[in-house]
């Protein structure tokens, strides 16, 4: 079995990265009943405006995958997975550990994607904006305006 596991720099002593599209790197683990070897791949949908998780997950087909531990993983990257029948489990620690956890059948498959867009993409959005300003005879008048969106 080939595992992939989102990191941060990589290697079996590495933590399992929170956001699967933006990790540094993927560790990718051979494994059967017991670790066998493994390397590490830069993530080069990293830096992507958009669709860095259907990038990633692409990238780990490639790689001949069977399973990715991440911390999340988006809309787009997981239905590529679950049409490709690779399965998806949520994991956080160290590497080595969560494939240990994951071999003895003990980390939680992720059934539905978790919400996408932690890229670097910009924001947007309408909220209510507190306009101050006087009008004719003094009074004071608030009014709607643009907000921030994140």
């Amino acid at each position: 079995m080939k595992i992939a596991v989102s990191t941060g720099k990589g290697g079996l002593d590495d933590v399992v990265f929170p956001i699967f599209g933006r990790c540094q790197s993927f560790t990718l683990v051979e494994a059967d009943k017991e670790i066998k070897g493994s390397s590490v791949i830069p993530n080069p949908a990293i830096s992507a405006a958009g669709g860095a998780g259907i990038m990633a997950a692409q990238v780990l087909i490639d790689q001949g995958i069977n399973a990715v531990i991440t911390g999340n993983c988006g809309p787009n990257a997981y239905r590529i997975f679950a049409q490709t029948g690779i399965k998806v489990f949520l994991g956080s620690g160290k590497v080595e550990d969560v494939v240990k956890a994951l071999l003895e059948g003990k980390l939680q498959e992720i059934t539905v994607p978790g919400p996408g867009k932690f890229g670097m993409g910009p924001g947007g959005g309408f909220g209510r904006g507190m306009g101050g300003g006087f009008g004719r005879g003094g009074g004071r008048g608030f009014g709607r305006g643009p907000g921030g969106g994140y």
